[in-house]
Protein backbone atom coordinates (compact mmCIF):
# COMPACT_ATOMS: atom_id res chain seq x y z
CA UNK A 1 0.00 0.00 0.00
CA UNK A 2 0.94 3.70 -0.89
CA UNK A 3 1.27 6.06 2.07
CA UNK A 4 0.55 9.64 1.48
CA UNK A 5 2.16 12.08 3.38
CA UNK A 6 0.27 15.52 1.64
CA UNK A 7 -2.77 16.51 0.71
CA UNK A 8 -3.33 15.23 -3.03
CA UNK A 9 -5.76 15.26 -5.40
CA UNK A 10 -6.94 12.91 -8.26
CA UNK A 11 -8.60 14.21 -11.11
CA UNK A 12 -9.37 12.45 -14.29
CA UNK A 13 -10.06 14.76 -17.50
CA UNK A 14 -10.64 12.47 -20.27
CA UNK A 15 -14.26 10.97 -20.78
CA UNK A 16 -12.69 7.31 -21.29
CA UNK A 17 -10.58 6.90 -18.36
CA UNK A 18 -13.70 8.81 -15.83
CA UNK A 19 -15.43 5.79 -17.55
CA UNK A 20 -13.26 3.21 -16.67
CA UNK A 21 -12.32 4.44 -13.37
CA UNK A 22 -16.14 4.75 -12.06
CA UNK A 23 -16.50 1.23 -13.90
CA UNK A 24 -13.79 -0.34 -11.65
CA UNK A 25 -15.00 1.22 -8.16
CA UNK A 26 -18.17 0.23 -9.51
CA UNK A 27 -16.90 -3.24 -9.53
CA UNK A 28 -15.02 -3.93 -6.82
CA UNK A 29 -18.35 -1.78 -4.73
CA UNK A 30 -20.30 -5.11 -5.94
CA UNK A 31 -17.87 -7.20 -4.63
CA UNK A 32 -17.61 -5.95 -1.46
CA UNK A 33 -21.34 -5.59 -1.13
CA UNK A 34 -21.59 -9.56 -1.82
CA UNK A 35 -18.55 -10.24 0.30
CA UNK A 36 -20.61 -8.82 3.22
CA UNK A 37 -23.89 -9.97 2.31
CA UNK A 38 -22.08 -13.30 2.37
CA UNK A 39 -21.38 -12.90 5.87
CA UNK A 40 -24.45 -11.59 7.03
CA UNK A 41 -26.06 -14.69 5.84
CA UNK A 42 -23.47 -16.78 7.48
CA UNK A 43 -23.98 -14.71 10.82
CA UNK A 44 -27.87 -15.25 10.86
CA UNK A 45 -28.10 -18.93 10.22
CA UNK A 46 -29.46 -20.80 12.73
CA UNK A 47 -26.90 -23.35 12.99
CA UNK A 48 -24.07 -20.99 13.11
CA UNK A 49 -21.35 -21.57 16.37
CA UNK A 50 -21.90 -18.81 18.79
CA UNK A 51 -18.16 -18.23 18.75
CA UNK A 52 -17.82 -17.34 15.02
CA UNK A 53 -20.34 -14.69 15.29
CA UNK A 54 -17.77 -12.27 16.71
CA UNK A 55 -15.49 -13.35 13.79
CA UNK A 56 -17.81 -12.80 11.09
CA UNK A 57 -18.89 -9.31 12.64
CA UNK A 58 -14.98 -8.45 12.82
CA UNK A 59 -14.75 -9.13 9.15
CA UNK A 60 -17.61 -7.29 8.34
CA UNK A 61 -16.40 -4.32 10.20
CA UNK A 62 -13.27 -4.48 8.64
CA UNK A 63 -14.20 -4.62 4.60
CA UNK A 64 -16.88 -1.28 5.31
CA UNK A 65 -13.68 0.62 7.27
CA UNK A 66 -11.57 -0.27 4.36
CA UNK A 67 -14.30 0.80 1.59
CA UNK A 68 -14.74 4.11 3.49
CA UNK A 69 -11.47 4.78 3.98
CA UNK A 70 -10.05 3.61 0.02
CA UNK A 71 -10.42 6.09 -2.69
CA UNK A 72 -13.45 3.89 -4.49
CA UNK A 73 -16.07 5.96 -2.50
CA UNK A 74 -16.34 9.53 -0.64
CA UNK A 75 -16.53 8.60 3.02
CA UNK A 76 -19.24 11.88 3.44
CA UNK A 77 -21.65 11.58 0.48
CA UNK A 78 -20.82 8.18 -1.00
CA UNK A 79 -19.70 9.12 -4.34
CA UNK A 80 -18.08 6.50 -6.53
CA UNK A 81 -18.24 8.69 -9.72
CA UNK A 82 -15.98 11.98 -8.57
CA UNK A 83 -12.44 12.80 -8.21
CA UNK A 84 -11.28 12.37 -4.81
CA UNK A 85 -8.80 14.16 -2.51
CA UNK A 86 -6.75 12.63 -0.06
CA UNK A 87 -6.42 13.78 3.78
CA UNK A 88 -3.58 13.01 5.10
CA UNK A 89 -4.83 13.62 8.40
CA UNK A 90 -7.67 11.38 8.76
CA UNK A 91 -5.70 9.06 5.80
CA UNK A 92 -9.07 9.00 4.01
CA UNK A 93 -9.98 9.79 0.29
CA UNK A 94 -13.07 12.28 0.05
CA UNK A 95 -14.47 13.44 -3.14
CA UNK A 96 -13.39 17.38 -4.01
CA UNK A 97 -16.48 18.77 -2.91
CA UNK A 98 -16.91 17.15 0.14
CA UNK A 99 -13.02 17.91 1.12
CA UNK A 100 -13.76 21.67 0.03
CA UNK A 101 -16.65 21.93 2.20
CA UNK A 102 -15.01 19.92 5.15
CA UNK A 103 -11.74 22.50 4.84
CA UNK A 104 -13.81 25.52 4.90
CA UNK A 105 -15.78 24.36 8.00
CA UNK A 106 -12.73 23.61 9.83
CA UNK A 107 -10.91 26.39 9.11
CA UNK A 108 -14.28 28.84 10.62
CA UNK A 109 -13.80 26.35 13.37
CA UNK A 110 -9.97 27.31 14.24
CA UNK A 111 -8.93 23.24 13.19
CA UNK A 112 -8.10 24.31 9.32
CA UNK A 113 -4.61 22.04 10.25
CA UNK A 114 -7.33 18.83 10.45
CA UNK A 115 -8.17 19.98 6.73
CA UNK A 116 -4.68 20.95 5.12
Amino acid sequence: MITVKKKKTISIKDAKLRNIRDTLRYVISEVKVGFVRDLIYRESRDDIDEGEIPILSDRIDTLNTAWKNSICVCPVCGSRTSDMTYNPVEEKWFCVRCYKENQAFYIKRGEGYLYP
